[in-house]
Formats: C-alpha cells, sequence, structure tokens
C-alpha cells in the first residue's frame, strides 16, 4: 500500500453486493464513478455479485454470492489502500476485516435502511437484527457519502456522527446530450418516463394523467423500461393509441429517447424514500439531455428543480396537476427551451459523474490521509 494519497497511486477496492446490471440505476451510478477515479488515475477493483443471466436468484443464492465475493475480497486486501462499498446491511464481513487491517473503509449509503425491507418483506421479521447490523457498519466505517443531505441527517439521527458528506448522483453528459440521434420511430411529440416500473416511482399517475381533460392535446407518452408495473404499461400501450413502450434500451440508447422529449417526468412520490430524499439518475440524465424535467415534490427532487430552474414540481401523486405541468410546458415552447438549457448547462457544470467522482475521491484521499496521520 502507498502512503501518499496521490490518485495516481491509489488503489481501491469497489464491493457491491447489489448487481451491477445494465438498465439499472446500480449499473451506472457504480461504472459511472469507477470510470472516474480511473481517468483521474487511480487502480480501482471491481468486486462485484454476479448472477446467471435471465434468472432471478433465491434469497439463499443471493446470500452466497455475497459472501463468496467478500470472502474472496478479503483474501486480497492487502493489495489496496482503501475498501469502498455500495451500502449494504450485508457487508458488514468485508468492512470488518479491512478495519482489522488498518485499511479505511467508505461506505456509500444510498437509502435507509427501510429500503430493505421494502425490497424484501420478508427482512422485517429480523429487522431489529438488521438495523443494528447497518448502525454498525455506518457507526464504524472511516467515512460515510450520502446521497442527499436528508440522507445525511438520517446517518446522524441513526449513529450519532455528524461528519457524513453529500455527493448526489449525476450524469454522463456525453451519452446523455441534446446532440443525442433521435431514436427511429418515435411519436412526433411526446413526453417519457425511463427507469424502473417501481409502485413508487409513479407510473400509476402518469397512467391516470392520461384520462385528465389537461392531458395536451397530439401529445403521446413514451415508456422506457421495466419491473413491477410492467403488466400496466403494457395494458395502457394496447388500449391507448397515445402511448408507446419501447421496453427495456441499452444504456446508450436511452438518451436517443430522453433528448426528443417535451418533458421527462420523474413522478416519484413514496413516503419513507422521499423522507431521506431522493436523488435518481433519470432527473440528472433528463437534464443532461436538455430536457424539461416534472418532478414530484419531494425532498431532494423538488430541490433540484427549483434551485436549477429547470422544469416544473407537481404535488405527489396528483395526476392533474401532472397534467397541467405537462400543459404548461407544451404551451410555453420558449420557456420550456429555457428551463432545458438551464438544467443541461447545469448537470455539465456541477452534476456530471465526473464532478461526483471528483468529489469521492476527494473523500477517499481525506479519509487515507487521516489514517495515515493517525498511525504516525
Amino acid at each position: 500500500m502507498v502512503s501518499s494519497a496521490s490518485p495516481a497511486e491509489l488503489r481501491i477496492a469497489y464491493l457491491s453486493l447489489q448487481a451491477v446490471v445494465q438498465g439499472q440505476d446500480t449499473w451506472a451510478a457504480v461504472l459511472e464513478v469507477i470510470r472516474g477515479m480511473r481517468a483521474a488515475g487511480c487502480v480501482v477493483d471491481e468486486w462485484f455479485v454476479e448472477y446467471k443471466a435471465g434468472t432471478a436468484p433465491s434469497p439463499l443464492t443471493r446470500l452466497l454470492a455475497m459472501w463468496r465475493v467478500q470472502r474472496r475480497l478479503v483474501r486480497h486486501l492487502g493489495d489496496y489502500d482503501a475498501l469502498y462499498v455500495r451500502g449494504h446491511v450485508l457487508a458488514g464481513y468485508a468492512s470488518w476485516a479491512a478495519r482489522r487491517r488498518r485499511i479505511p473503509v467508505i461506505v456509500e449509503c444510498n437509502g435507509s435502511f427501510e429500503d430493505l425491507f421494502v425490497a424484501w418483506p420478508a427482512t422485517r421479521l429480523a429487522r431489529p437484527l438488521f438495523e443494528a447490523i447497518g448502525r454498525s457498519d455506518l457507526r464504524n466505517a472511516d467515512a460515510v457519502i450520502a446521497v442527499t443531505p436528508q440522507l445525511a441527517e438520517w446517518v446522524r439521527r441513526e449513529t450519532g456522527r455528524l461528519d457524513a458528506d453529500v455527493s448526489p448522483n449525476g450524469a454522463n453528459v456525453d451519452a446523455f446530450t441534446p446532440m443525442a440521434p433521435r431514436r427511429p420511430g418515435l411519436p412526433a411529440r411526446y413526453a417519457v418516463f425511463f427507469g424502473q416500473f417501481a409502485a413508487w416511482q409513479g407510473i400509476g399517475v402518469i397512467i391516470d394523467a392520461l384520462a385528465t381533460p389537461d392531458w395536451p392535446a397530439g401529445l403521446s407518452m413514451v415508456f422506457v423500461g421495466e419491473g413491477a408495473l410492467r403488466a400496466a404499461v403494457e395494458e395502457v400501450a394496447a388500449k391507448d393509441d397515445r402511448v408507446a413502450y419501447l421496453g427495456r434500451l441499452p444504456y446508450a440508447e436511452v438518451a436517443g429517447v430522453v433528448a426528443g422529449a417535451v418533458a421527462s417526468i420523474v413522478p416519484m412520490f413514496d413516503l419513507a424514500r422521499a423522507a431521506t430524499g431522493l436523488s435518481p439518475l433519470k432527473a440528472y440524465e433528463s437534464m443532461a439531455c436538455g430536457t424539461p424535467v416534472i418532478v414530484s415534490d419531494t425532498a431532494g427532487l423538488a430541490d433540484l428543480v427549483t434551485l436549477e430552474n429547470c422544469g416544473l414540481v407537481v404535488r405527489a401523486g396528483d395526476p392533474g396537476d401532472l397534467a397541467s405541468a405537462l400543459r404548461r410546458i407544451v404551451d410555453a415552447p420558449a420557456e420550456a427551451s429555457e428551463m432545458g438549457r438551464r438544467g443541461r448547462q447545469a448537470v455539465v457544470e456541477r452534476h456530471s459523474w465526473t464532478v461526483r467522482a471528483r468529489e469521492r475521491l476527494a473523500v477517499i484521499q481525506r479519509t487515507i490521509a487521516a489514517r495515515g496521520a493517525r498511525r504516525s
């Protein structure tokens, strides 16, 4: 290991116990940061769980995969200057082993413990245990990076630590650009939703908005992605010729849909998630495409759009308010164009993955330096 904190000399192990699969937010959020760190000169090795393509692994298969990747990593910890963990309640073994070897551990916190219980309801039976493990990992980490200010405050309440850094998600401004080639076969004028079709993403609100009298005439709705509500999207697409469902697209092709949209809709409304702030990639990626965003009035989302003046904020879960916001954008193209321009500029200057990688690398460097100072 090196004693200095020069990026060109650092070796970092990046551990993700969430599968890094294209089409999911984890894929870009992990790989884009790694790419940025490597561009700065770091050696970053990927320690990811992997599952057989096209399968739905059982809970036991997942647990075994998480254990195996950590066990392999622990054998190689001596090769690294720092362990960077994408926060996971079951990543404690690798973190514990790193601390025993006096290797700094940096935990990236993307959500509260409630995320685990929402994704895997059966884990609620052992809620006190999982929460205790999660608190211990956050409390004992050498540094914590939260993706929203509200999440940093949650870390303070749960652990007592006051030093959590804040570094939100971002966008690749080269892939997501207003100049992205338009995908063939799209409607002449449309709004877009892209990402995971989870209930809390607000897809039902979009579907209900289509039936309101304020939905703009001649405006289609394009959905990109898949998930739990896929059947509902397919059903409305079969019945309503204003709706197009494109399925899940490769990362490189999404911008060709987003850049041509009148607006990108991000109507997330889950109250539990909103309490710790939301930092969805789709908001930053839409902004990077120069597309106005319509977001729900939840912490993180509303803050971003209001600060950068790059779209409109609507009442969470209100189809009529969403339809009215779309009408405002359609009826004021010059204003909408300015929203898009400001959004693009904001992401290029302040919210790109390059900026995020530098922010997180600065935390790693500072943490390594602090650990070195304590040793001397």
